[in-house]
């Protein structure tokens, strides 16, 4: 679906295969600004030993007040792999965060799709909850 990109409601229809970013300023590569143990915002899902959080690079709502703005507007972050993000979902797993809490995954849905296949098949649990947040 990539090659003709309508995961948001802007439905561009970029060929993002082909290396065009939409509305969103993705391509097909994944980008990460930040994967960490995020501690004492939103107690019920954080609890005692902290959400495995993952910061998407971009977004596809371009909000002008993001408290994120240098993330979802200006693109910061890195470049990994879905293998890379496999392992990332493994560590956060293994420091004992409750939950794998995914920030502004929109635009990156299949890639994530597939880092959990991977994930799963190295031993990330079932029962481990994948929570999706949006900025």
């Amino acid at each position: 679906m990539l090659d003709n990109c309508t995961l948001c409601p802007h439905r561009c229809k970029i060929n993002r295969l082909a290396g065009n970013k939409g509305r969103c300023k993705c391509d097909d590569k994944l980008k990460i600004a930040l994967a960490s143990i995020h501690m004492f915002e939103e107690p019920c899902i954080s609890g005692k030993n902290g959400s495995g959080t993952v910061f998407f690079s971009n977004c596809n709502l371009n909000c002008i007040y993001c408290q994120n703005y240098e993330i979802s507007n200006l693109g910061k972050g890195k470049e990994i792999t879905i293998e890379h993000l496999a392992e990332i979902f493994l560590r956060q797993q293994k420091k004992g965060a409750h939950n794998i809490n995914l920030v502004t995954p929109t635009m990156y849905v299949y890639q994530i799709i597939e880092a959990i296949k991977i994930a799963k098949s190295k031993g990330l649990r079932n029962s481990y909850y994948l929570q999706l947040k949006w900025i």
